[in-house]
């Protein structure tokens, strides 16, 4: 669990702040920043229709 948490946060690291990252890096982050945002927005009702 440990390794899972340097790795997230060297990910991190690595797509925000240096910018210097590969595609899986990429993706991880990603996801770690997508599910919340979408499962706040849906729970707050319909996707908005613009």
């Amino acid at each position: 669990m440990k390794n899972f948490i340097n790795t997230i946060i060297t990910d991190i690291n690595h797509v925000i702040v240096k910018g210097d990252s590969d595609k899986v890096e990429q993706a991880r982050v990603f996801i770690l920043i997508a599910i919340p945002a979408l499962t706040i927005l849906f729970s707050f009702g319909r996707f908005p229709g613009y």
